[in-house]
């Protein structure tokens, strides 16, 4: 009854053009892996495998103190139905199979690094200064200067993942039916921020705090054969919860990419902060215009009001989607074959930043201006004359520019002979 255990080893060293790093060839970074694996399997019932990985990459991204990093892995298995209790109650043509499964492990990420972001180099000559400003023909002299904002502290960013799940198969194998809930949690992600301009410096990276991401994930499917033709059909539905659930103790918030209209003083941007999605929406949120045309928001308290502050920015959308989901149906009949896959996501938001204050009535989208109080022939009143609102960055800095990222496509269809 017992099959053997499997054990490997590696080592393996590889070159990942990625970086520029001393001792290697500009633009090449060396890395450095061990991982090991043990498998044991009994009786084709019960099953259990355990992986351990070592990498560490040269002094381009961490420090000699916190190069390396170790990310365990262990998942088990237990085929039910090839348990004599089940084998001699149930039929195949029933329950042809069925599999409960669970898994933990460890992994991590430093890609994003490069450049020795824990030390500074000194930039030789990289600036001039004018110490006789009252002089404008006057002589300049030359000054070295730090190329960065050195952060010693740098680590690995850890994803740690819990993952549940069942397989089965019934009907003689014709309907396959699989479940799984995860729940990762990354620490220590690491993100580039601004620091404060007295600095002098555009970025530098931080280990920036936890991410949560949790959620569900089916998929069924449906195979069977009539004569000389056979069909298929899978489906699959993924849902997933994302939340930045802490960050460093000194900030409350990390802001990001600034969107909006060119040219104009923008509010909207990306957000990094604990109980919202990573890098939501923060911007206004629109609600209407008034009988004059005028355009209204939410403020702070949720209150329905003319003029918004600085203190009326809020979550007003996300780029990651609620659930992703797809479709694939096969037929074949005789020597001919045919496929179509598509796939779509649900609950994500797009910014739009089609749109140049300079030439407003030419920018627009057609979309605001067929929904505008200025337009005689326009088949609503969301928005107010685009005429008028053409330098409101606030207008421009709200949700009014939100628009549903909700598609389903058609990737591939495919016909054979």
């Amino acid at each position: 009854g017992f099959e053997p255990t499997f054990l490997s080893l590696a080592y393996v060293p590889t070159n990942d053009k990625t970086t520029r790093s001393y001792g290697n060839a500009p633009g090449m970074s060396a890395q450095l892996s061990y991982f090991g694996r043990l498998m044991y399997t009994f009786d084709n019932r019960y099953s259990i495998q355990a992986n351990f990985r070592a990498d560490a990459y040269d002094s381009s991204k961490l420090s000699k103190k916190a190069r390396w990093g170790y990310f365990p892995s262990v998942s088990l298995g237990w085929t039910i139905s090839n348990e004599p209790f089940f084998k001699d109650n149930v039929s195949r043509n029933a329950i042809s199979f069925l599999k409960i499964r669970g898994s933990w492990g460890r992994n991590g990420n430093v890609n994003v690094l490069s450049g020795y972001q824990y030390s500074t180099t000194i930039a030789l000559n990289g600036e001039w200064y004018q110490y006789d400003a009252a002089n404008a023909t006057g002589p300049v002299d030359y000054g070295s200067m730090p190329s960065g904002l050195a952060n010693p502290n740098l680590k690995w960013e850890t994803s740690e993942q819990y993952d549940a799940g069942i397989d089965a198969r019934f009907l003689n194998n014709r309907l396959t039916f699989t479940f799984d809930w995860y729940r990762k949690i990354t620490r220590d992600l690491l993100v580039s921020i601004n620091p404060i301009p007295e600095i002098g410096v555009s970025s530098t990276y931080i280990n920036a705090g936890d991410v949560l991401n949790t959620g569900l994930e089916f998929e069924l499917g449906w195979k069977d054969t009539i004569g000389d033709f056979s069909y298929s059909i899978n489906g699959n539905f993924s849902t997933l919860h994302n939340e930045v659930l802490s960050m460093p103790s000194a900030k409350t918030r990390i802001e990001g990419t600034t969107g909006g209209v060119s040219g104009l003083n923008n509010k909207i941007r990306t957000a990094f902060e604990p109980g919202y999605p990573i890098w939501y929406f923060r911007g206004y949120k629109y609600a209407g215009v008034t009988a004059e045309g005028t355009p209204q928001y939410y403020n702070a308290k949720g209150d329905i009001v003319d003029v918004v502050e600085e203190g009326d920015l809020q979550y007003i959308g996300k780029a990651i989607p609620d659930a992703t989901y797809g479709i694939t149906i096969s037929l074949a009949w005789k020597g001919i074959d045919f496929s179509v896959f598509g796939t779509g996501v649900i609950g994500s938001n797009i910014f739009s930043l089609l749109y140049s204050a300079d030439r407003p009535r030419t920018n627009t989208l057609t979309y605001f201006w067929h929904n505008s109080v200025g337009n005689p022939n326009a088949t609503g009143n969301t928005f107010p004359d685009m005429a008028k609102v053409s330098n409101d960055w606030k207008f421009w800095s709200s949700s009014a520019s939100l628009f549903k990222g909700d598609y389903f496509k058609i990737k591939q269809i495919q016909l054979g002979y």
